[in-house]
């Protein structure tokens, strides 16, 4: 069974283009010399001043204990501080401090130069159609069980979607957020790590990948994806052979369990898309689809890195 065309899905567009722009945003500051946690929590204060630290750790997808070592050092640091919720004393409220302004600020520069490149050609209502079509898909995602009958339904105008303040990156990345969730919970079922799966549907969407390829492709570093690779290739899932022009060289193909395997739950996968498109209907999603894979695709043209396909996401 060929493997599904990933480009026309909205599910892996949301995840594989939130994960592109939050990598290009990290390279625009490297020169801050910012872990990513750190990065990510300044930005999400910057947007969300004085969250609770549960809430900090629900928006990043981040477990409190780690979470809590990035804060430990920032408020080492003078960058920001923690306060008790006036409302909820056994809750803390994380705000920035002055000191951490230079920062935010070349950050929030940055960002805006990401933004407007990868933007270009867009305009104001185009992009206020994909949020709203963002906002569709995260209430989706929110309310499974939401009724078929308003599937297609009209939704509020781009200007009214945009009024609330929220803004289309914070709505994907919310997005790419929940579905993770969904997914991971179908990968327990099954038993797989996250990791496992998105290295062997790598390779069902583009077998005789080389490991190189596939570290870019799914952003995983070399060393724990040689492991994943290895785990995977001992239980009969993934097979080595060489490459043909270069023997020192290998490339990752699937096992026929492999194939079995994935062709057998591409269903459970379908549902979970079904969940995003009925809500959306087949105008605004293929809308929505068009802006996404246009985005995806300028990210990476502006990273040349492999020439091999790349397939980051799951069925």
């Amino acid at each position: 069974m060929p493997a599904p065309d990933l480009e026309q899905s909205c599910a892996f567009l949301i995840h594989d283009t939130a994960r592109l722009i939050r990598r290009r945003l990290g390279l625009s500051i490297r020169d801050l010399e910012l872990t990513q946690a750190q990065w990510r929590v300044l930005a999400n204060l910057l947007l969300t001043p004085g969250c609770t630290q549960s809430g900090l750790a629900e928006t990043l997808d981040m477990e409190k204990a780690p979470l809590g070592h990035v804060l430990d050092r920032l408020e080492q640091a003078g960058w920001v501080k923690r306060e008790p919720d006036p409302a909820d004393r056994r809750a803390r409220r994380v705000y920035l401090l002055e000191k951490a302004a230079p920062t935010v600020t070349l950050m929030s520069e940055r960002f805006r130069a990401v933004e407007t490149n990868y933007l270009r050609g867009f305009d104001p209502e185009e992009v206020g159609e994909m949020l709203a079509s963002l906002q569709i898909v995260r209430d989706a995602l929110k309310s499974p069980a939401a009724a078929p009958a308003t599937a297609g339904a009209a939704s509020a105008p781009p200007q009214a979607a945009a009024a609330n303040g929220e803004n289309y990156m914070s709505v994907l990345f919310e997005c790419a957020r929940l579905l993770t969730r969904r997914f991971d919970a179908r990968l327990a079922e099954l038993g797989f790590t996250r990791s496992q799966w998105l290295v062997m549907n790598t390779v069902y969407g583009s077998e005789g990948l080389r490991q190189s390829a596939i570290a870019e492709a799914t952003g995983i570093a070399v060393a724990p994806l040689g492991k994943i690779i290895d785990a995977l290739e001992a239980s009969g899932w993934l097979e080595r052979r060489a490459d043909a022009r270069d023997r020192r060289a290998n490339r990752l193909f699937l096992t026929r369990r492999a194939h079995h395997l994935l062709d057998g739950t591409r269903q459970r996968f379908e549902q979970l898309h079904a969940a995003i498109d009925r809500p959306l209907g087949p105008r605004r999603k293929q809308a929505l689809v068009s802006k996404l894979a246009w985005i995806r695709q300028r990210l990476l043209e502006e990273n040349p890195q492999t020439t091999e396909a790349r397939r980051a996401g799951a069925q």
